[in-house]
Formats: structure tokens, C-alpha cells, sequence
């Protein structure tokens, strides 16, 4: 996924106990797919070889002082008003929505407010009940995702790094943090007196390197970023990941991409309904083309999804009554493309299909009603989705984080809120405006779970196998 400034829409640890966590170590269930974002003009890299991506929009604004100097507690986003880089539209209830100048806000039934998922489509021509089925498959399109408290989504340590905020979704849990109406509490992190911690140098955080070999000058210079050193990278990542809370601070939140990242396999990457082009690039080869689905675009940028946009999108899933906290982190079947979930989609050839339970199919970008949440298709299942999130296990090897699960996994194992881990995976864009700042959960029933799960892994990315693992 795509995110404007950050679309979508991965690493691994251990965590608590009787909650739900999976977690994988070398491989998951069915493709990894891309996120990228949309920040404040900075380069980016590509992405590993697996799935594939949806995009978020998110408004972005340079980190500035006065950005800084913003409450961190349950902030609203400031009074709204048009610059040079966004217009202030009102959708259907008369709420008030950035929309990044170079796009516009759907005015079609059912994509025009904001607690149902906003769409903003990129073009300037209107999008209306009259031609809405052929914008959603020429234009790329984005779901605006607000952030009413952005100290949720980060928080600045000791020496002034600011780190994003993990969370493990459980329908219960014993742990102090707890929260019972998203069902979260924090993975890897604490904070005492505004200053956040990370538990685990070695666990999931972002933004920061892989381990050892990963994320190195030879790995940057095989996948395509040999002008970028490792220093550089690190940089690159911290100061986007700085703009995109700026940006939110900014405009009270951000915008995912609508649809799995498209066109792969092409020089240009589309978010667009009906793609089937959305899986097999590695981890670098999708972070430097989600930066390129802005196209000539100034006033924005994109790139890949953090994980603590991610996370945020389910909470906001939960929070609007679209989906129970159940459905985030029990069992995903009743609204993802998995083996055990059976639904009608849109075929290839416009005619319509059924995907058949106990089947292993992949299916185009938005292409069934079945996997919508708030006019955001595919964040359970389908294809797995990079993120920006870097793990390190037993301080041997490293890689980044998909999220999400596959049509390969089943919902109650690979659920939307799951982790997963490769050496190098797929992403979800971000988008944001120029000038603004717009575990591996491994939770294998048993040992054969696991061998089955790996056996499976080997089987779908036989040609590929030692470049993903």
C-alpha cells in the first residue's frame, strides 16, 4: 500500500503469551505486497521480492518549530485552512479534509465522508456517481485515515530520536497498558515522563537499519541504490519518518492507498482497481518505486507505509464500528481473501467469479465488496504488504515486516493486524504534501503447523527462494 506522505500496506520477536501474537521467522503465508507513502520530498529505496502494495496519502508538513512546539496529548488537528500545497474540502457531513492540490475528493455515493473513508482520486476532473466506475480504474485513489492524537503514533527518547509506536491487538490481555476499545497495548516500547524507550534494540521498531548483512552498502548497491550508503539510508528513513508525524500533526492525519500497490512489474507503480501486477519485488526494489507514484506531482511525495500507520488504520477500523476488535486480530476471514474465506469477486474479463473455500486464490486490486473496510480494499489477506519496520533475530540476521496475511494463510493465523518477516519483503506507499508532514507474529498452533507453513513458503517462491530468504 501507498501512503501520501507515508502505501501500505514487516519483522519478528516474542511477546505475550495468552494474546494472540504471530509471529514468522523466515517466510509467511502467500505474497508480500507493497505500501508506499507520500512525504516531504526525500529519496527513498526499493522493496524485496514479494507482494503486493496498497498506497496511503498522508499531508505532510516540513518539520518546523511551530510543528514541534504542538500539544503531543490527544491533539486535534489545527483549523484547516488552504495553502499552496492543499485545498480544504467538506465531505458529505460536512467535516473539513485536506485534499493535496493535484487531486480531488470523490463527490460519489459512498467515498465522500470521512467516517466511512474518505476517497481522494489524483487528477483534477471531478469524480461523481456518474463516472466513478471508470475513475477507480484509470486514476490512482487514496482513503483519508485521521489521527486524532498523534502522541499514539510516536514518541521521542532520551536523546531526541523520535521512534513510531507498535502495538500487539488482543481481544484481552493482563497488561497494564491495555486499551479495551482498540484492543492494543505497546510492542517493544514504554515511555515514563514523555520519554518513549525501545524494550528491545533487537525486536520490531522503525525507523531503523536490519542487522548485519541486510540494509548493508552491497545489498544497497545490488538492489539498485549503490549511490546510498547505509548512513545515508538511515537518514533518509528518520527524516521522513519526522515529516510524516509532522505532517499529521499538521493535518489531523493521513491517507493510505485505497488498493494494493499495482504495475510492479513496470516502471510506474498505479493504485488502481483491478491491477493484478502486485506481488514478487523485493523489499528495495518496492522502497525506491513507491517514492515514484507521485509522478510529476511537486506539492507531494510517497513512499512506503510504517508500521505505526498500520497499526493506526486498524485502530481506526475499530473505532468507527467497521470492524470489531475480533475481526482485527482473532480471525480476519469474515472480510479477507484467505484459503478458508469464500466470496464473489470481479474476474480479469469483468464477469464475475468465486473464490471457493479452501483455495489459494489471489485476486485483482478491489475487485470484491468482500474485503472493503472503510473504501480500503485487501488489508487482510490477499497479498502480504511491506512496511518500513525493521526486525532483528537472535541478533544473527535481519529484514523488514509484511503485514496482513495472504490468500496462502488462513484468517485465524495470519489475521489483518499480523506480522510476518523476511530478509527483504514487500510495502504499502504513504503520499504527503510538499512542505507539510502529511512479529513476525509466530503464532503456529504447534511444530507441524510451522513445517507446513515453511514447506509451503519453499513451494510458492521456489524461483526466488534464496533471494527472499
Amino acid at each position: 500500500m501507498v501512503i501520501i506522505i507515508a502505501s501500505s500496506v514487516c519483522a519478528g520477536l516474542a511477546f505475550a503469551h495468552n494474546e494472540k501474537t504471530k509471529v514468522q521467522e523466515s517466510g509467511k503465508n502467500g505474497e508480500v505486497m507493497q505500501s508506499t507513502q507520500v512525504a516531504e520530498a526525500e529519496p527513498a529505496s526499493q522493496g524485496k521480492q514479494g507482494a503486493q502494495t496498497e498506497t496511503i496519502i498522508q499531508t505532510t508538513q516540513n518539520a518546523q518549530a511551530d510543528a514541534a512546539t504542538q500539544s503531543e496529548q490527544g491533539t486535534q488537528a489545527r483549523e484547516l485552512v488552504d495553502n499552496e500545497n492543499m485545498t480544504v474540502q467538506t465531505d458529505a457531513e460536512g467535516k473539513k479534509v485536506p485534499v493535496p492540490r493535484g487531486y480531488v475528493g470523490s463527490q460519489a455515493k459512498g467515498e465522500n465522508e470521512i467516517s466511512k473513508g474518505y476517497v481522494i482520486y489524483e487528477g483534477e476532473d471531478p469524480v461523481t456517481d456518474t463516472n466513478v466506475a471508470d475513475a477507480q480504474k484509470t486514476r490512482n485513489q487514496y482513503v483519508w485515515v485521521p489521527v486524532p492524537d498523534v502522541s499514539k503514533m510516536y514518541g521521542t527518547d532520551s536523546s531526541g530520536k523520535k521512534w513510531g509506536k507498535l502495538y500487539v491487538f488482543a481481544t484481552s490481555s493482563t497488561n497494564a497498558n491495555y486499551d479495551a476499545v482498540t484492543g492494543t497495548y505497546p510492542f517493544n516500547w514504554s515511555e515514563t515522563n514523555g520519554v518513549m524507550s525501545i524494550s528491545d534494540s533487537t525486536s520490531y521498531r522503525e525507523p531503523d537499519l536490519t542487522y548485519k548483512n541486510y540494509d548493508s552498502n552491497s545489498y544497497l548497491k545490488q538492489y539498485g541504490l549503490g549511490s546510498m550508503s547505509k548512513h545515508d539510508i538511515l537518514l533518509e528513513m528518520q527524516k521522513d519518518f519526522n515529516n510524516m508525524i509532522n505532517s499529521v500533526k499538521k493535518y489531523g492525519g493521513f491517507y493510505i492507498g485505497r488498493y494494493e500497490t499495482g504495475n510492479l512489474g513496470q516502471d510506474i507503480a498505479v493504485i488502481q482497481k483491478g491491477n493484478t501486477d502486485i506481488n514478487y519485488q523485493t523489499w528495495y526494489a518496492v522502497y525506491k518505486k513507491c517514492k515514484t507514484l507521485k509522478g510529476a506531482n511537486k506539492k507531494v511525495e510517497t513512499g512506503m507505509i510504517w508500521g505505526s500507520q498500520w497499526d493506526r488504520t486498524l485502530t481506526w477500523l475499530i473505532e468507527s464500528g467497521s470492524k470489531s476488535i475480533e475481526d482485527i486480530c482473532s480471525d480476519s476471514t469474515s472480510w479477507g481473501n484467505y484459503i478458508d474465506a469464500t466470496f464473489t469477486y470481479t474476474n480479469t474479463s469483468g464477469g464475475t467469479s468465486t473464490k471457493k473455500q479452501n483455495s489459494n486464490t489471489r485476486i485483482p486490486t478491489g475487485s470484491a465488496y468482500y474485503t472493503k473496510a472503510n473504501n480500503i480494499y485487501d488489508l487482510a489477506g490477499n497479498v502480504d504488504e511491506w512496511t518500513m519496520e525493521a526486525y532483528t533475530y537472535r541478533n544473527r540476521t535481519g529484514g523488514r515486516v509484511y503485514r496482513g496475511g495472504s490468500c496462502g494463510g488462513y484468517g485465524v493465523n495470519t489475521s489483518a493486524d499480523y506480522r510476518g518477516r523476511h530478509k527483504s519483503g514487500p510495502q504499502r506507499l504513504r503520499l504527503w504534501l510538499q512542505g507539510c508532514t502529511l512479529d513476525v507474529k509466530l503464532n503456529f498452533e504447534n511444530t507441524l503447523g510451522f513445517l507446513k507453513e515453511f514447506v509451503r513458503v519453499c513451494q510458492a517462491n521456489c524461483v526466488n527462494f534464496f533471494k527472499i530468504f
